[in-house]
């Protein structure tokens, strides 16, 4: 039988709770039909799909083999586009109470600044472009909040066995009462780097896996700076080697290092090496004070990622399905972006509004974004820890002309995670009368914020959309008005999830209206690129599936067709 820990993890900052195994109802009594949808994971990722889900109408199931939220801080930094997703959950500003947020960051070679980061922002941008905030709080959040939506979360439950037939999957549980099985329609695998579903199916990653090791050390000290990511290459406390310092909440700090290639795995976790380490920094920095080690752990960096996404009735998501390097904060965030994007198509395949091959569109665009990811990290990698001669000679080459000269300074910049553009998706369509459209959220972006009133209330564009697909229409062209109406009713009748937005400077409300958001100078219409007439069509997921403008032949009903891959038929 399985047994997880039972004592709470130690922390000076979070009071861990250990979670009840409740026998479920399939351990008494054979299960009538299948649960549309089980998830494996009750990480960051695993829980945003659970909670995503439940906002398109589907309860999954979420199992956890653990019996309280994970241990330390982990994966630490959210990037915008993460909060904007969170904020979706219903969860930003419990996120937001104990973040640290920030914008800027520094890189030093030995005892000088090379470089500076500024991470661009606007008051358009309802969240800071990094917030940080412990894992373990971020999950205990999500955990209540998928609760509060019907979710059944069930901890002290692992994956033992699962056969996957063409028709739904068959799950063997192992629980501290003993093994029961779960019919499943659909799987997802959120489980993590190490995850059993990936290991039960025998798949196997592509990519590069990276010999350099890092520390990862948290620790408690009551130091009043400014938060910001801190990059030292070549410090004078740890010649050849690189360390980056960040800021936590809670009076906690991390020191994340690269172990020397003669330290054993070992050797590298030992508490008095990364104490030593830690008072290394602190009296590089001039920073006298108590402190006390909150968690550790040891890590690879690897650029690596499933072929497929989807094997049969079985889906993968976040680090289960890829393996990014941190530098640039992409695991966690990559694994987000995956979930908010499988959450609508599965939950429209569950429903019958969509076929199963919209599934197929799921691996075709998150694989591509992991793939683009792992080359890019893969460059932050090899300045970070080169992993050859050649790129150690190329490093120092680099970090010595960023001394005295500012071109080379740029090849020091992190490559921070940041949202995918879907432009090349089947989904995605571009109409005759892209051309016109001077800037704006293009077809495959992600949505782009800005400054409105919502329906008398000052607010951002975003905080009207929900779990739904979106038809924006700016300006007060009542023509174009009635037949996005018309088509968006068709919708509702098909049993389609479809909100209709009016973008208006004139402050009308037109018949019909989910939402206006009162556009009194324009701003927002510009930020868009539109004009009166405009329309955008926007997936859940906040991307754009097409936009049109004036003298188009578009219609709502065509586009968001092929946005549920439902036809490829021509669009004008």
């Amino acid at each position: 039988m399985h047994q997880p820990t039972l004592q709470p993890h130690r922390s000076s900052y979070f009071d861990y709770e250990v979670q009840p195994f409740l026998p479920p109802p399939e351990m008494a009594a054979p299960q009538r039909a299948p649960h549309p949808v089980v998830i494996v994971g009750a990480g960051p990722v695993g829980l945003v799909l659970a909670i995503q889900l439940a906002g398109h109408g589907v309860k999954a199931i979420l199992v956890e083999s653990e019996a309280q939220v994970s241990g330390g801080s982990r994966a630490l930094a959210l990037t915008r586009r993460s909060m904007e997703i969170i904020e979706q959950c219903g969860v930003a500003p419990a996120f937001l109470r104990d973040a640290i947020v920030w914008d800027q960051g520094r890189s030093y070679y030995m005892d000088r600044v090379v470089h500076r980061l500024e991470i661009p922002s606007s008051p358009d941008d309802k969240f800071a472009p990094m917030t940080n905030l412990a894992q373990c709080a971020m999950e205990q959040i999500l955990v209540d909040r998928a609760r509060e939506l019907g979710v059944d979360v069930r901890f002290q439950t692992r994956v033992q066995d699962m056969q996957v037939h063409r028709d739904g999957v068959a799950l063997t549980l192992d629980t501290p009462a003993g093994e029961y099985t779960l019919q499943a329609d659909w799987v997802a695998g959120c489980d993590g780097a190490r995850s059993s579903v990936r290991r039960l199916q025998g798949l196997r990653f592509e990519g590069q896996s990276y010999e350099s090791r890092f520390v990862i050390a948290d620790f408690n000290i009551a130091l009043d700076e400014p938060p910001g990511r801190r990059c030292y290459f070549e410090p004078p406390w740890m010649p050849g080697h690189t360390v980056l310092v960040h800021k936590a909440p809670k009076g906690v700090w991390r020191l994340d290092y690269q172990v020397p290639a003669d330290v054993s795995d070992e050797e590298a976790l030992d508490p008095r090496r990364i104490a030593s380490h830690i008072q290394a920094h602190l009296d590089y920095v001039g920073v006298d004070l108590p402190w006390t080690i909150e968690w550790t752990t040891l890590y690879k960096p690897n650029t690596l990622t499933l072929a497929s996404y989807n094997h049969g009735r079985v889906l993968y998501c976040g680090d289960a399905a890829h393996l990014l390097p941190v530098f640039g904060v992409r695991g966690m965030n990559t694994g987000v972006q995956d979930s908010v994007n499988l959450a609508w198509k599965l939950a429209a395949v569950v429903a019958g509004r969509g076929p199963a091959v919209l599934l197929d569109t799921y691996t075709s665009e998150r694989v591509a974004d992991a793939r683009q990811i792992c080359l890019e990290a893969g460059r932050s990698t090899r300045m970070v820890a080169p992993p050859t001669r050649g790129f150690r000679v190329m490093q120092q080459a680099v970090l010595a002309l960023c001394l005295e000269h500012e071109f080379p300074r740029g090849l020091l910049h992190w490559r921070t995670s940041r949202p995918i553009d879907y432009a090349d998706s089947p989904l995605t369509w571009t109409d005759a009368t892209e051309a016109q459209f001077a800037n704006g959220p293009a077809p495959g972006a992600p949505a782009r914020n800005a400054m409105v009133d919502i329906d008398g209330r000052a607010g951002y564009l975003l905080d009207a959309f929900d779990a739904a697909f979106h038809v924006l229409v700016f300006g007060s062209d009542e023509g174009a008005w009635a037949r996005a109406r018309a088509d968006v009713l068709a919708a509702r009748a098909d049993g389609q999830r479809v909100r209709l937005v009016a973008v208006r400077t004139d402050g009308t409300r037109p018949d019909g209206a989910d939402a206006v958001l009162h556009d009194p100078t324009g701003h927002a219409t510009a930020l868009w690129g539109a004009q009166d007439g405009a329309v955008y069509l926007l997936r859940p997921d906040q991307h754009v599936a097409a936009r049109w403008k004036g003298g188009s032949g578009a219609r709502v009903r065509h586009v968001l067709d092929r946005a549920l891959g439902r036809a490829e038929a021509a669009v004008a």
